[in-house]
């Protein structure tokens, strides 16, 4: 029985609900590599089990996104919520290498594509009510945060924990999403038949986010080893996830004004240049609440990219061409972008170390702001690209 508030026709509960008990849950899946450093695994290990999620990414999105089309985004949503509390317990018991990534494996094909259904489901729900996404996504953002503070704070319990709460919001996200209208999107022959060519500007705006976030990928997978490693307390990692996810509040109360001013396009370099910045001053910092504050700069890095992404597609797509656009969007992000960021970032640690990959790839986010720029600018001046 879902509650009559969650279903109201002009209320929002149910779209803020949906996004802070899904960002909950990756605000515990953040503290997974700290995990499996207390396994044992190296650190190539680690970024190869951190590397599973981004790779089923590229086959589980379009899997799902094609099922949500036919059946549904909220019974599809609510599918993966559940089946996810349930494999999650996989990744716990299973005690070799070996094992553990065929747990992750069969847990991160379902986990990986709640986020992106849900948000496919939020998102149009929103707009037919008449009201705007960034004030539920600031939601997500205070459940992940929280959820993160909390974890940190339970581990002094167990590892355990951190399972127990991501079964918990998973099943509460499942509770949620049967407050939604039950509804097929009947049109699957018309969106096959509507084939027309994504614009030139979305995949430049998408190889763009995928740079930055490649960045920022590589940042929050090795931050637990990165803390270890400068001789912080094992809470820490959860303070500093909680830290980053309210950093990004600011910006969601003022997503739309931002945007309407400056642009997508000029939005999402600001992002780039913001998150190389950020882990370039991470790694010179010289004591732990300078290095709490650095993390508050995660306020205008992936949330910016995502946001100023994102808004371009809904903004700029009809429904079925957006579908099409998310679908590559997260394919690319959440698939190509942590892919590179663990796994080759696992490698080069184990070459270079900790320390200076962080100052590394936090030159290189600078560099790649300065060089889309450029390109953005050049484009701009031939007409081909625009500041929407």
């Amino acid at each position: 029985m879902v509650p009559l508030f969650l279903s109201g026709a002009s209320s929002s509960a149910r779209e803020t609900a949906t996004e802070i008990f899904i960002y909950s849950n990756l605000g515990v899946m953040a503290l997974f590599s700290q995990f499996f450093q207390s396994k044992g695994f190296s650190s190539v290990e680690i970024g190869i089990l951190m590397a599973v999620t981004p790779i089923l990414s590229v086959i589980a999105n379009p899997f799902w996104f094609k099922r949500s089309r036919r059946r549904g985004g909220a019974l599809v949503m609510g599918t993966l919520s559940i089946v996810s509390a349930i494999t999650v317990w996989g990744v716990f018991l299973t005690p070799t290498f070996e094992t553990s990534l065929i747990a992750m494996s069969l847990f991160a094909f379902f986990a990986v594509s709640i986020v992106p259904i849900s948000e496919s489901v939020v998102v149009p729900s929103l707009r037919s009510k008449g009201k705007r996404f960034n004030m539920a996504r600031a939601f997500g953002t205070v459940g992940y945060s929280a959820t993160a503070l909390i974890s940190g704070i339970a581990l002094r319990a167990g590892f355990v924990m951190i399972f127990i709460i991501a079964s918990v919001s998973l099943l509460t996200a499942a509770a949620v999403s049967r407050a939604y209208p039950s509804k097929r999107m009947l049109g699957r022959s018309e969106s096959e038949r509507n084939s027309t060519p994504l614009p030139v500007e979305f995949y430049l705006l998408v190889l763009a986010g995928v740079a930055s976030i490649t960045v920022g990928a590589f940042g929050s997978t090795f931050l637990p080893l990165l803390t270890s490693d400068m001789g912080y307390d094992l809470s820490s990692v959860g303070f500093s996830f909680s830290l980053m996810a309210l950093s990004e509040v600011p910006f969601l109360l003022f997503a739309e004004k931002i945007i309407d001013r400056i642009g997508n396009t000029r939005l999402l370099l600001v992002g780039i240049f913001a998150t190389g910045l950020r882990w370039f001053l991470t790694s010179i910092a010289p004591s732990f609440p300078v290095f709490l504050l650095f993390q508050a700069l995660h306020g205008i890095n992936y949330i910016v990219v995502y946001y100023s992404v994102t808004n371009f597609i809904h903004k700029n797509f009809e429904e079925n061409k957006a579908t099409r656009a998310l679908t590559i969007y997260w394919m690319s992000t959440m698939g190509l972008s942590y892919l590179l960021g663990s796994v080759l970032g696992g490698v080069l640690i184990r070459a270079f170390g900790i320390r200076r990959m962080y100052t590394i790839a936090g030159i290189s986010g600078m560099v790649m702001a300065a060089f889309s720029s450029l390109l953005f600018a050049a484009l701009r001046k031939r007409g081909r690209f625009t500041n929407r």
